[in-house]
């Protein structure tokens, strides 16, 4: 400021500061600019997914969280099917039912859903879609709170992207990732696993087996309660692609040292999911998993939740079976409770 006052112009300094602030949440909001960052941020990734479906639309979209994203092979999935339909997996890592509705609503927004366009809707329902949390920022860009239902502070965090991504472009500090940044706004740098067009949006699983340990505290986490707001965004999601003439169905993933507890009677922690799965039966949702006389390998499986591509091609081709009505497949709806 000093210097400023020195040369006469007293508060320019504070003026090309808010400019450049003004300037950065202009580039926040423009889709775009949040494409090129799909090698830096998740949410980069998730508008070239959203992009790519809005400019060539599939007749079958896959929602879900990391487990579709690692999971489900559209190409392996279609071949599956009589009719070879155009597949899109649109599956986000660590997102929430909140984030695919918001998807969902600017899809339809775009009059894309509908049995001329996106006609077939499937969803990979597993419990932290339902847990909540919204640590990749997601939300910022793709949900729109009303002030009067969900409060000021939800409200301004997709208004003011600057502040409701903060926390996220802290990530900006470490070296690497601002190196990548900066390389990112001089040329097109694609995210880990390839682009959205090269495998319609499907990303091989990577990394090595967990240890016990990992494996422990990945189960403490996965058996926490649903958020309520999940759940009501979830069956909102159903309701929209419905009225929208959208067929949809749900699969439940495959765990390597259990079953999801949509499916779990016993476990202690199922009562909440056991309820969700009712309310799906009950709008005459089908529902799919692996039948009870089949597992997948314990070395198809990178994790105990995310399948490798070994796995997810021979998970994808029998879903495609199921989808197509096949009895012998190794995936079957579930019987209704």
């Amino acid at each position: 400021m000093e210097v400023w006052r020195s040369i006469g112009l007293p508060g320019l300094g504070m003026v090309i500061a808010v400019v450049m602030l003004v300037g950065v949440e202009a580039l926040l909001h423009s889709d775009s600019f949040m494409y090129r960052l799909r090698a830096v941020f998740a949410v980069g990734r998730a508008f070239e997914k959203v992009l790519h479906v809005e400019r060539d639309t599939p007749r079958w979209l896959v929602l879900g969280n990391s487990r579709v994203d690692n999971g489900i092979d559209p190409r392996t999935l279609a071949r599956a099917m009589p009719t070879g339909p155009s597949v899109f997996n649109l599956g986000l890592p660590g997102a929430g039912a909140t984030t695919l509705l918001g998807i969902a609503r600017r899809l339809d927004e775009g009059g894309l859903l509908g049995p001329e366009r996106i006609g077939n809707v499937l969803i990979g329902l597993d419990e932290s879609l339902l847990q909540g949390g919204d640590a990749l920022g997601y939300e910022v860009f793709f949900v729109a709170p009303v002030l009067r239902d969900d409060g000021l502070h939800a409200f301004l965090r997709t208004r003011i992207r600057l502040w409701g991504y903060a926390d996220n472009l802290k990530q900006l500090r470490e070296p690497a990732r601002f190196l990548q940044f900066l390389q990112s706004l001089q040329v097109e740098i694609e995210p880990a696993g390839g682009g959205a067009a090269e495998r319609q949006g499907y990303r091989p699983g990577f990394g090595g087996q967990q240890d016990a340990g990992q494996v422990a505290r990945q189960e403490a986490g996965s058996t926490a309660p649903p958020s309520a707001a999940e759940v009501a965004n979830l069956f909102r999601l159903v309701d929209l692609l419905r009225t929208r003439g959208v067929e949809v169905a749900v699969i439940f993933p495959p765990l390597s040292n259990r079953n999801v507890l949509y499916l779990e009677i016993e476990h202690p922690a199922a009562g909440h999911y056991l309820s969700v799965r009712r309310a799906l039966e009950q709008r005459g949702v089908p529902l799919f998993a692996l039948d009870r006389g089949h597992r997948m390998a314990p070395g198809e499986f990178v994790n105990a939740g995310h399948l490798n591509d070994r796995g997810a091609q021979r998970f994808s081709a029998e879903l495609g079976a199921a989808l197509a009505g096949s009895s012998t497949s190794e995936i079957q709806r579930v019987p209704i409770q």
